[in-house]
């Protein structure tokens, strides 16, 4: 079946679906950021961070081990807790999570051909999608007071980034980005993606310096230092899980979300880049007492 064929139906049968999420979703989420304390966006977090471990395990290993998801999910939640609540103990915790996989894989199972597929594939989800995610949540802990700025900063880099790449692309898109993993890309969208992070950093600086007077602006040097390399990382973080999706041969990552298919569809630009955030907030920027 051709790729035309298959989006059809979908355009059809998934727009009220994925509106509907939105209008319900969206001011949840903005609920969350704003009127909960940094434990409930931790959560959050934590629910994502989980999610997505259990949806990368089921693509690359369910088939074949069916109980292994549900014991990468707990480790995975026990490690990102680790993170956020003892991170002087992080490595620690990194390692304490792997052990009890080797101890599992050894122990749990016959099939020995297929051991040092789910060990690694395990490791890889405890990375991936917790501790990578993770880092979002010890970003929104560490900018205090403004954290629920910063979250809306860096959401915007990451969705306006789609954004902006989706409509350059639509309009002057002709050369392919990488069409062996996700052939709808081209290379004028990724950078129309990039020029819309960087206005819409430039945006939320200049809105946020008049609604708070807590709020240090950016420097244009960091507005770049943030945008551009927090963009880059996500486009990235988009083709990974193309291509974690397109060597399974799955479509979606999962069904939670409906209309959006699964956790790693909807966030999988946001695990890569969630790092650098932290990074940056940590090393480039100086969080008001």
């Amino acid at each position: 079946m051709s790729q035309t064929e298959e989006q059809k139906p979908k355009k059809k049968s998934d727009l009220i679906p994925r509106l509907t999420t939105a209008i319900v979703a969206i001011p949840i989420l903005l609920g969350i950021i704003f009127y909960t304390p940094a434990i409930g966006f931790f959560a959050l977090i934590a629910a994502a961070a989980t999610i997505s471990a259990w949806e990368y395990i089921r693509i690359t290993c369910a088939k074949t081990l069916p109980v292994l998801p549900y014991v990468v999910t707990v480790l995975t939640f026990i490690l990102v807790s680790v993170q956020y609540f003892l991170p002087e103990h992080l490595l620690t915790g990194l390692m304490g999570v792997s052990v009890a996989l080797f101890l599992f894989t050894l122990f749990g199972y016959k099939d020995q051909d297929q051991a040092t597929r789910h060990l690694s594939s395990g490791i890889t989800a405890m990375i991936y999608g917790g501790l990578m995610l993770g880092c979002f949540a010890l970003m929104r802990e560490h900018t205090g007071r403004l954290g629920p700025l910063f979250v809306i900063m860096m959401l915007g880099i990451i969705w306006g980034s789609d954004t902006g790449a989706y409509f350059v692309g639509r309009a002057f898109g002709k050369h392919k980005l990488y069409p062996a993993v996700s052939p709808n890309k081209s290379i004028e969208g990724a950078l129309g993606g990039v020029v819309t992070s960087v206005a819409l950093v430039f945006g939320f600086n200049a809105l946020f310096a008049s609604l708070s007077e807590h709020w240090v602006p950016l420097t244009v040097t960091q507005i770049f230092l943030l945008a551009i390399p927090g963009n880059i990382l996500g486009q990235l973080g988009d083709l990974c899980e193309s291509l974690i999706k397109r060597a399974h041969g799955v479509k979606d990552s999962g069904t939670i979300i409906r209309g959006h298919g699964g956790m790693l569809d909807r966030i999988d630009a946001l695990i890569l880049a969630s790092p650098w955030f932290y990074i940056f907030v940590t090393h480039f920027y100086t969080v008001p007492v």
